[in-house]
């Protein structure tokens, strides 16, 4: 598969160096920074542009990894697709439902694939976790615990921290364990959240899905570990489910009064999406079977109301 990369940032470089090479190719790249666009492309051996349709219509660009600012989701990958080219989209996938909706609504009038970059989905560890749960195995859940709680923005001029680029812990962070609790368990009855704020944006989240019967408990930050870090704790009445590493493809165990289970982990996470990815594209698919548009409009809906209960909003938005 042959990629345009329309991004160069720090997201881009870490994606080609984890899958550029063997099955995948870097053709193109785009970045509003000139420089960084050049300097990813000359890693790889492919060729910087100055704009996202020279970068897309190439020939030779199979598909387009869409890797830009939050708040740039929307904009860029409707012109990817005005292209006619099929589309990987970093999460969070927009900035609202809406935008959302426009897109794949956009995707299916021009005939191409489209597909949030949810890259959890795509892994084994949580396909099995999703069986497992729903075989009823374990019977039924008592209670959740997942947090993801990254020290990765301290300088105010980081983009995590800005506003104007849909920062924040919630959409950074949060989109994976509310992701991940959906597509375990569904969308929640109620919804419970509160949040600290810096620089107009939320860095450390504490929200409650409330199920029938149990509730998922949710902790991010992207200042501090808050003791907790990334980790993931289901309890249920026939065993227990804990995993530590649950966003990127990590393992998880599974232990019940008979023993215990392990789950491996991928190798290569990131490579088994665009792996994934591809082979959805070339057979001919318009949506993904990892990642479906009802997966990405359940998370989106779940991050727009607890953006409405910690009040984020942003100055691009009327």
């Amino acid at each position: 598969m042959n990629w345009a990369f329309i991004g160069a940032g720090a997201i881009a470089r870490s994606v080609a160096k984890r899958v550029i090479g063997g099955a995948h190719a870097l053709k193109a790249v785009y970045s509003r920074t000139c420089r960084k666009a050049e300097s990813l492309a000359e890693k790889y051996g492919a060729t910087a542009y100055s704009s996202v349709e020279d970068a897309v219509k190439r020939n030779d660009v199979d598909a387009a990894y869409v890797c830009v600012t939050n708040n740039a989701h929307c904009e860029i990958a409707e012109r990817v697709l005005a292209c006619g080219k099929p589309v990987l989209l970093e999460k969070p996938f927009a900035v609202n439902e809406s935008q959302a909706e426009k897109l794949f609504a956009e995707a299916e009038r021009k005939g191409v694939y489209l597909c949030e970059a949810m890259w959890t989905q795509f892994n084994r560890p949580a396909i099995e976790m999703k069986k497992l749960f729903e075989s009823g195995k374990l019977g039924k859940v008592k209670k959740a615990e997942m947090s993801f709680c990254l020290p990765i923005a301290f300088s105010k001029n980081n983009r995590i921290l800005k506003s104007s680029l849909a920062g924040g812990a919630l959409l950074d962070l949060g989109v994976y364990p509310l992701s991940f609790a959906c597509r375990l368990f569904g969308y929640p009855e109620n919804i419970t959240a509160r949040a600290r704020f810096k620089y107009g944006v939320d860095i450390q989240d504490d929200i409650e899905l409330l199920y029938d019967g149990f509730r998922v408990e949710i902790k991010t930050s992207v200042q501090s570990l808050r003791s907790v870090g990334e980790r993931m704790k289901i309890v249920c009445e026939g065993g227990t489910v804990t995993s530590g590493a649950y966003h990127s493809g990590g393992g998880f165990t599974v232990k019940t009064p008979q023993g215990k289970t392990v789950v491996k982990g991928e190798k290569n996470a990131m490579l088994v999406q665009f792996g994934n990815v591809a082979a959805e594209i070339e057979s001919g698919a318009k949506q993904s079977r990892f990642v479906p548009p009802s997966a990405t409009f359940e998370t989106m809906r779940l991050l727009d109301s607890v953006r409405s209960l910690i009040n984020l909003k942003f100055p691009f938005e009327t």
